[in-house]
């Protein structure tokens, strides 16, 4: 037991629960807390943004690619609600996000009286977005609640954790027990269920491996490629599950093209740390008579979107290792499927081949970052093409927004990422639009020498909304154009390289450059409207909308 304030009480127990890293935007409520980071400089490496949205989403960023717990710290209130969106994203990506807000002082919370920072209902409206919230009333119990919320981001389904202090209880001073780190163990699934999965596979004639964001959370790649290579199935991988078999391999297989022909012929399908809900939910997807296995950790996912033969609660890791274990006993004799899945994927490259714009933008990105290096993707016609279409060869160097399809959320998270992982090679791919959500993070970008590569496509205009609206709308065009600056202009005028690169060549010539630099770089690429090029998103026009009588 030593005396110190809660806000040291709060800070030593991060200290040996062995975070390092953290995102912050400090403020008035969070004084004492800064002050004990102050004493601790030589073990933090404090990151502090010019938003709170991107606290969370380069907290996101970085626990995504290096699968350790990212971290960030912001007031309370409107500093909360602005990290609302990052968290709202690694909650859909099933991301170990540490979230640590400020109070108000605590003999005010709830009474409504309009303090500084003040909302009705913190913890309740933050919890939407979180696993587990919980406020500390003493500093006596600062220690146990960073303890209890370590173990829920250790334990079970990643998602983000909400904790939370006030001003006056950072401030107390008090005697406290600090309390080590624990252990935690891997949820086993039922030793008998898996014996019944493992006889399913091994008598199954086409057998088909559906694999997502959990197999990469749970570090389980290794033991996927090995039942995968034991069954000679194909790895159908989610958009946030790409990696776990490297695209090198004929095996690996991703979107709805090769989901179409890969499902309809399976006997039995493993979906395993995934929600699974393309394949339960679209024509293309599982049919009657096809048996479903399914595995996650969460067991309210298990079944969630269909019904499964064989549902498994467990660990990724644990259940493909004693799938990988019991396989054998039962595993039938099989053909090689090489040339019929290379076939289908080299099929599939020819059709998306003729997405000209987006194919070749991204073949530049590809041809130049190494097998380790890590895109972001977002919500832009390159993204989307990205998501499918850009081959992945290691775990953790390719994300998505998920299915909250976060708008903006691409640049900061790349920034995390990118801290997370020094020594690899980073690019963030942009439209205009959602790089101007966090375009501030360049002066982040500038000040910590963060070497990523962000990359803007940039049509002047929200373009997959333009298109839509020109497509299904009959061209009534509204609220989608935008006025943008000179971008390679503005990232100097922020003291990071700004390059602009037209065209294809011109972009793979940049991202050389940039890369080898190892400096902080803005590529800003034209590229034509949406209504002028052929779309991921291909959409049939409406009929004309019938005249109103005026």
């Amino acid at each position: 037991m030593t005396e110190m304030t809660g806000g040291q009480a709060l800070v030593q127990s991060l200290k040996l629960e062995g975070i390092e890293t953290i995102f912050a935007l400090p403020g008035i409520q969070l004084d004492f807390a800064f002050d004990a980071f102050y004493e601790e400089q030589e073990h933090f490496d404090i990151v502090h943004t010019r938003h709170e949205q991107a606290t969370a989403y380069m907290a996101d960023g970085f626990a995504r690619t290096t699968g350790d717990i990212g971290t960030c710290f912001m007031v309370p209130g409107p500093g909360l609600l602005n990290a609302s969106a990052g968290l709202a994203t690694a909650y859909a990506c099933s991301s170990p996000v540490l979230c640590i807000s400020g109070q108000i002082q605590s003999d005010l919370i709830g009474l409504g009286r309009g303090v500084l920072h003040e909302i009705n209902n913190q913890m309740e409206t933050i919890a939407a977005v979180c696993k587990h919230v919980e406020r500390a009333m003493t500093p006596q119990e600062i220690p146990g609640m960073v303890h209890r919320a370590m173990r829920e981001l250790r334990t079970g389904r990643p998602r983000p954790v909400e904790i939370e202090v006030p001003p006056d209880i950072l401030e107390r001073v008090a005697d406290i027990t600090l309390l080590e780190p624990e252990p935690f163990e891997r949820a086993c699934a039922d030793e008998d269920l898996l014996e019944q999965a493992a006889q399913l596979l091994g008598g199954a004639r086409r057998p088909l491996i559906a694999s997502g964001g959990g197999v990469l959370s749970a570090g389980a790649w290794e033991e996927l490629r090995a039942l995968s290579e034991m069954l000679e199935a194909p790895v159908w991988m989610s958009s946030n599950g790409r990696g776990a078999v490297s695209d090198r391999d004929y095996r690996a297989q991703t979107g709805q093209f090769s989901g179409r022909e890969l499902f309809k012929d399976a006997d039995v399908v493993l979906a395993i740390g995934t929600r699974f809900v393309q394949p339960a939910t679209l024509p293309w997807g599982m049919q009657d008579g096809q048996t479903l296995i399914h595995i996650d950790i969460d067991p309210e996912e298990v079944g969630r979107n269909r019904k499964p033969d064989l549902g498994i609660a467990g660990d990724a890791k644990h259940a493909l290792a004693e799938l990988g274990r019991r396989v054998p006993r039962h595993n039938r004799s099989r053909d090689s499927r090489e040339a019929e899945l290379t076939a289908l994927k080299s099929g599939i490259e020819e059709q998306m081949a003729k997405l000209t714009m987006q194919a070749e933008h991204a073949g530049a990105i590809r041809d130049v970052l190494p097998d380790d290096g890590i895109v972001v993707s977002e919500s832009t016609q390159v993204g989307y093409w990205a998501t499918s279409g850009l081959p992945v060869y290691e775990p953790r160097t390719f994300l998505t927004s998920g299915y909250q399809g976060t708008l903006g959320y691409g640049f900061a998270t790349a920034l995390g990422a990118q801290v997370g992982n020094p020594d690899r090679k980073v690019v963030s791919i942009n439209g205009d639009g959602g790089f101007m959500y966090n375009v501030q993070e360049l002066s982040t970008m500038a000040k910590f020498d963060i070497p990523l590569v962000a990359v803007v496509f940039n049509d002047n205009a929200y373009g997959n909304v333009r298109r839509i609206q020109n497509v299904r709308f009959n061209g009534h065009m509204i609220a989608s154009d935008l006025l943008n600056p000179d971008l390679a202009k503005l990232a100097e005028l922020f003291g990071v390289q700004g390059i602009r690169a037209e065209g294809p060549k011109a972009l793979r010539k940049a991202l050389d450059e940039a890369l080898a630099s190892g400096k902080p770089t803005l590529i800003d690429v034209p590229v034509p409207a949406t209504t002028e090029i052929d779309s991921v998103f291909p959409m049939e026009p409406l009929p004309p909308r019938p005249k109103l009588p005026v």
